[in-house]
């Protein structure tokens, strides 16, 4: 079987396998752990739908090497800009960022943005793992104090993909859009144009959590203009605002600064501005066991540090 067949009979199964029925008697449900599972399946049936014609395409896996290899390379641009490989992309990665970011959503710290009136803007967003993530997180907060107004930002042309999403998510978690507004804005953070630097700062200004999520890394291919971007953030965020880095704990978030090389969190935990509020080096983000999709769900080992501006 090819694997685009193994591919195409897996499309209508997307559930946790049952274990076999035991012996003793029954025990009476954990309605926690009943909800996470619900949650779980509901985002992957939320992704599954929206990329369903993704995973049809024949040249599916052909695109998805070409973007491993691009990642190995380190060219994000490569990736991100060309829309050919944004569905595809979409489609593979999605599920389990947007898993772990369901599960860092749902932190006590980041929870409360969730339980009160909110602007979260988004870096590097396009692809809807933010908002899978957060979408699903909400449903842990009452309907009635759900206000967030979220702002996605990314440099590729996300708009369908994302529109997809969100029709999706309205459905699943039943949210409004006073409960939820979404709104997305294709730039590039990077891009020295006055009048894209002039919206961006007003987003870092106006928000009360900022978030870069497997993004800064991408960034920092270049330098110069990812520590002015930097800078400008800081100077930005009103008081008491947050700011939520999350990133491959692994060598890709390695930055060489001259002969030395460093984790990028250790750049941020520099900054003076900043009140580390949370803050893990090596942290593992394991889907449950029998957990289907189209294709396999990665695990994730990341970093965390969420900042509070002083």
């Amino acid at each position: 079987m090819t694997q685009q067949e193994d591919l195409s009979s897996t499309l209508n199964d997307l559930s946790l396998t049952s274990k076999p029925k035991s012996l003793k008697p029954k025990a009476s449900y954990d309605k926690a752990a009943l909800r996470e599972r619900w949650n779980i399946l509901a985002i992957l049936s939320m992704i599954r739908k929206a990329c369903m014609s993704t995973f049809a395409r024949k040249d599916f896996f052909k695109i998805l090497q070409i973007i491993k290899m691009s990642f190995v390379q380190r060219d994000y641009e490569g990736i991100f800009t060309d829309a050919i490989n944004l569905e595809v992309y979409t489609a593979a990665y999605v599920p389990g960022r947007a898993l772990c970011y369901y599960e860092i959503f749902c932190r006590p710290q980041i929870l409360k943005f969730l339980n009160r009136p909110s602007q979260i803007y988004c870096v590097g967003s396009g692809s809807g793992s933010e908002l899978a993530g957060l979408a699903a997180a909400m449903t842990r907060v009452p309907a009635e104090r759900q206000r967030v107004n979220l702002v996605m930002q990314d440099i590729g042309e996300y708009s369908s993909i994302l529109k997809s999403f969100e029709t999706t998510i309205r459905d699943k978690w039943l949210l409004n859009e006073e409960q939820l507004t979404c709104t997305y804005e294709q730039s590039d953070v990077l891009d020295q144009e006055e009048s894209n630097v002039d919206l961006i700062d007003k987003r870092f200004r106006e928000s009360d959590l900022i978030t870069f999520m497997f993004v800064m890394n991408e960034l920092f291919v270049k330098k110069a203009p990812a520590m002015a971007l930097i800078q400008r953030l800081v100077k930005s965020m009103k008081k008491g605002a947050h700011l939520l880095v999350v990133e491959s704990a692994g060598s890709f978030s390695q930055l060489k600064v001259g002969n030395k090389t460093y984790m990028v969190y250790m750049l941020l935990d520099a900054l003076q501005d900043l009140e580390l509020v949370v803050g893990e080096d090596s942290r593992w983000y394991r889907h449950p066991d029998h957990l289907k999709y189209p294709i396999d769900v990665q695990n994730m080992r990341y970093f965390i540090r969420l900042y509070k501006k002083k």
